[in-house]
């Protein structure tokens, strides 16, 4: 009765530590075979920036609102200053019937035409449904971020 315990007990270790072996082989494996897209990284972090810092579109009471933007803040000055960067940005809010768009670096954000040629721009676009506040009003809107950037 004891060696069935036993020999219960080693296969159970057995099995634990196969599991474990294979996790320790597989995990890091598959990192290794994973790329990192720079391109990719910097239009999501210049998309964030304008969602979500309150010096750019995030829209502040007493704390950062997340997925409201400002109305009083969505104005080329701002955003140039908020985002200080060499990419080209294409920002396009529509709301009620309206659209507004504002261009950053305008030497690249004209360039959304020839976003075909993959081995010269590398182009993102990202569509946000957001809360617009003018005032004392929220209005549903859509902003469309593009991101150009020369490869």
């Amino acid at each position: 009765m004891e060696l069935a315990k036993e020999s219960v007990l080693w296969i159970f270790r057995i099995f634990v530590l196969t599991i474990v072996l294979v996790f320790i082989i597989i995990i890091p494996g598959s990192f290794t075979n994973s790329k990192i897209e720079i391109n990719e990284l910097e239009s999501y972090l210049i998309r964030n920036k304008i969602i979500l810092d309150e010096e750019c579109l995030a829209y502040n009471n007493y704390r950062t609102n997340l997925g409201i933007i400002d109305k009083n803040k969505f104005n080329n000055l701002r955003i140039k200053n908020c985002l200080n960067t060499d990419k080209g940005v294409r920002i396009n809010l529509t709301y009620d019937k309206s659209s507004e768009l504002i261009l950053i670096n305008d030497d690249l954000a004209t360039k959304i035409h020839f976003c075909y040629d993959e081995e010269t721009f590398s182009c993102i676009r990202k569509e946000y449904n957001l809360i617009l506040k003018d005032n004392t009003k929220e209005i549903p809107a859509k902003l469309v971020i593009d991101t150009i950037i020369l490869k």
